[in-house]
């Protein structure tokens, strides 16, 4: 009785994209994007991450004045590039995995 009262808290206290601050305080559209999972343009960091839980940083790359981001990202099934700047989202890059070429004549 008392593991089962232990699990029930635990997985109580897990926070869910819709109650992080990104989700509170993002606008009408980004609350949709974070609610179907998808990272997009305009959205802010705390968003995506709010957005793509799963997804895992993996390294950032920074311009000499820093107002300029590439940052690589992994998700569920492909690589994401996100370019951002002054904190918003510009643009996002799939990077999914080639299919293997076949050699001509075989």
């Amino acid at each position: 009785m008392t593991i089962g009262i232990l699990a029930i808290g635990c997985s109580s206290q897990k926070v869910t994209g819709y109650e992080t601050t990104a989700y509170k305080s993002a606008s009408p559209e980004n609350r949709v994007k974070i609610e179907q999972g998808k990272i997009d343009v305009g959205m802010s960091i705390e968003e995506w991450k709010a957005s793509c839980p799963e997804c895992q940083f993996l390294r950032k790359f920074t311009n000499t004045k820093g107002d300029y981001e590439l940052w690589e990202v992994t998700g569920p099934g492909k690589d994401l590039y996100l370019q951002v700047q002054n904190g918003r989202i510009e643009k996002v890059s799939v990077n999914t995995p080639h299919s293997p070429r076949h050699k001509l004549g075989h």
